[in-house]
């Protein structure tokens, strides 16, 4: 039997870019402006293959091309800078739309496997759409606006519910990527901080999609805990709801990744010309504003099975210097 592997490939990527770099009032204002173009052939994934024509069902193949369009911007400007005040910031913005072009022998490939049962894939690869988008069924709602457990839409119009009527929605990748960074001295003190946004990205709940139902507590030999998100939907059965929309959120945050606060005693001892003591304190995951309900909206390759919070950190420290 030929090795699958034998047939592989590098991927390819051809960039098209235009740039321009700028500097204002004498260079008191930086910054840059690209846009850009990338396509990429042979993408290398897990794909599935026939049963029995290898010793898994998903191998590494090249299974098709993709297109990124973007545009970039930066600008880096010194605010304030005299004797006492020095006050520098500096932002960076980043667009990105991805499509993919084809794929091989126009077939869709199953991707982002759950938690939750056996075979399950929530995510999709398939022509005119991003990659890893959501492959979910739409979920149904009673007039007070509850979940109705196991209700999808009949998307194709047959009467009949199946993986026919599951549809695209969204993808794990944010559409803007923001960052600011500002670095503030006035005298002896110094205040830093980092600032990071994420806007449109998704977030599959597996966490809720996975336990957040009654049954579980029956199954379990062990009594353990449920997610209180089942307490909103008052959902029994996993294998019932587990492929829902429902659980598909927008996961769009701002975080500030770290704060430090300084001061700087020049000189403390006179007998040495050259010397000084920085006190310092600092903070890292100081705070995310998101409306995401689990843990971190943060999430690799948007499946989200986190159940330990990200840790903040206190942080203080001196510097000395002869």
């Amino acid at each position: 039997m030929p090795s699958e592997r034998s047939n592989l490939k590098w991927e390819n990527t051809a960039t098209i870019e235009l740039g321009v770099d700028y500097g204002l009032f004498d260079n008191k204002i930086t910054g840059s402006i690209n846009a850009f173009q990338k396509n990429s052939t042979d993408l290398l994934s897990d794909a599935p293959v026939a049963d029995g024509s290898n010793f898994t069902n998903r191998v590494l193949q090249n299974v098709g091309d993709l297109q990124v369009n973007g545009i970039e911007f930066t600008v880096n400007a010194d605010l304030i800078k005299n004797e006492d005040i020095d006050w520098n910031i500096n932002f960076n913005a980043t667009y990105l739309d991805r499509e993919i072009k084809k794929l091989a022998l126009d077939q869709d490939i199953t991707t982002g496997g759950i938690a939750g049962g056996t075979g399950n894939f929530i995510q999709l690869f398939s022509e005119g759409f991003a990659p890893n988008s959501f492959y979910v069924y739409k979920q149904l709602y009673d007039t007070a606006g509850n979940p109705i457990e196991g209700a999808y839409a009949d998307l194709n119009g047959d009467d009949i519910i199946n993986s026919d009527d599951r549809y695209l929605k969204e993808n794990p990748q944010a559409d803007l990527a923001l960052g600011f960074q500002s670095s503030f001295n006035y005298k002896n003190f110094d205040l830093a901080f980092n600032l990071r946004a994420q806007i449109g990205n998704y977030a599959y709940n597996n966490v809720n999609s996975a336990n957040a139902q009654y049954d579980l507590l029956q199954d379990n030999a062990v009594l353990g805990n449920l997610p209180t998100s089942v307490l909103n939907t008052n959902f029994q059965r996993t294998s019932d709801v587990i492929l829902s929309d429902l659980y598909l959120e927008n996961a769009s945050f701002l975080r500030m990744d770290n704060i430090t606060l300084g001061y700087t005693f020049n000189r403390p001892i006179k007998k040495f010309a050259s010397n000084s003591i920085r006190l310092w304190a600092g903070m890292q995951n100081v705070f995310v504003l998101t409306n995401y309900t689990g843990l971190d909206p943060e999430v690799f390759g948007g499946i989200d099975n986190n159940i330990y919070p990200r840790p903040r950190t206190f942080l203080i420290g001196a510097n000395i210097k002869f």
